[in-house]
């Protein structure tokens, strides 16, 4: 809303030469805007000094109604007694010049006082002068002070003395504020310390605060989960860093990672020894010809062989330097000759006919297979 009433109240030294009133409108106008106005405030017309408008504020504040004040004087009802600059007040009253913040003693309709803080505006209403007084309850702000004051120490107390390791960063430099205990506690350094300290200072970041790196003053380097978080203190806005160690945890998960991957090799030799107890109760005589072997080509009896030693099909291309393709086809007729269909079924198989041992194949050596031409 962007008319001359809002002006009376955004100008902070209007005069009354500037505030010019043509119409009733703006009269009507005048009165929302002291209604909507957020602090008490009273008009009081300086031709007679009598009151021609107030809020609910100040009514509010009063205890009071409308007959209290509309049409009564100055005299009557005085809302600059006890100011302690009375003669300057009632000369800037007089010349309808503003009225600093001073402080005075609200006479109230049960005969109480309230000690306040008055300010004048000299404004003109149907081109009359008036002065709008506006009222600030002293002991109502003082409480909300004390409020604010505990808020404040119970928050800087709760940051201090929390078991998250936290610190406060200003954006506008990047620049540590402050850094609660247990922060401190864990990277070695105190408060003073890392006040002032840049978050791009490779000292304590070597990777930047974002990477989660944190450089103790000892030198020893801490992985930490980190997250930030916008925070505002005084109407200003700050960066929130909270830092949660898991340096232990990522060795933790590492070793873990490394003995399932023990476990799994372990298990290989495990299942070889397994299949070879099974193959010895199942043994063929060793006169009989194994069943079936003679069916394999050398290649397939390679493919075999490699099967026995646990090999899978990526390994098996390697060490005979041929593609991933032709080893699945290979795998496939196996399969197909042998009559299984799994890895370890085929194991199984050709150790119950004494083949994986070495005793029935030659040794595997990389490459094609050698072409070997008959002689008419």
């Amino acid at each position: 809303m962007t008319n001359d009433c809002l002006d009376i109240f955004t100008r902070p030294h209007h005069t009354l030469a500037s505030t010019v009133w043509h119409a009733p409108d703006r009269i009507a106008r005048l009165e929302c805007s002291i209604e909507s106005h957020p602090a008490p405030a009273i008009v009081c017309g300086l031709r007679d000094l009598r009151y021609v408008m107030v809020n609910r504020r100040f009514l509010a504040l009063t205890d009071s109604a409308d007959e209290d004040w509309l049409r009564r004087s100055m005299y009557e009802r005085n809302i600059l007694e006890g100011v302690a600059n009375y003669a300057a007040v009632k000369r800037a009253l007089v010349d309808a010049q503003t009225i600093p913040q001073t402080r005075a003693s609200l006479a109230m309709p049960d005969g109480t006082s309230r000690p306040v803080i008055v300010t004048g505006q000299p404004i003109t209403v149907a081109g009359q002068p008036c002065m709008l007084f506006t009222l600030t309850d002293i002991e109502a702000w003082q409480q909300t002070e004390r409020h604010y004051d505990q808020l404040r120490t119970s928050v800087e107390t709760a940051f201090a003395t929390s078991t998250a390791c936290m610190m406060i960063v200003d954006p506008a430099d990047n620049f540590v504020t402050v850094a609660n205990d247990s922060f401190c506690s864990l990277i070695g350094y105190s408060r003073s310390d890392l006040s002032g300290r840049s978050t791009d200072d490779i000292e304590i970041w070597p990777s930047g605060i974002a990477s989660g790196f944190v450089r103790t003053k000892c030198g020893q380097r801490l992985e930490c989960r980190i997250s930030e978080a916008t925070i505002m203190i005084a109407d200003k806005a700050y960066a929130l860093w909270t830092f949660q160690d898991v340096t232990n945890r990522r060795i933790d998960e590492r070793n873990l990672a490394a003995a399932i991957e023990a476990t799994i090799a372990e298990s290989k030799w495990l299942s070889h020894a397994i299949l070879d107890n099974l193959a010895l109760q199942s043994e063929p005589p060793r006169d009989v010809t194994p069943s079936g072997l003679n069916d394999l080509t050398a290649r397939e009896r390679d493919v075999l062989a490699l099967i026995c030693e646990g090999m899978d099909d990526k390994t098996m291309a390697r060490t005979l330097n041929v593609s991933g393709n032709t080893v699945r086809n290979h795998v496939a007729r196996v399969y197909s000759k042998i009559g299984v269909n799994r890895r370890v079924a085929a194991a199984a198989w050709a150790r119950a006919r004494g083949f994986g041992d070495g005793a029935d194949r030659k040794t595997l050596l990389p490459g094609p297979v050698p072409v070997v031409t008959l002689q008419p």
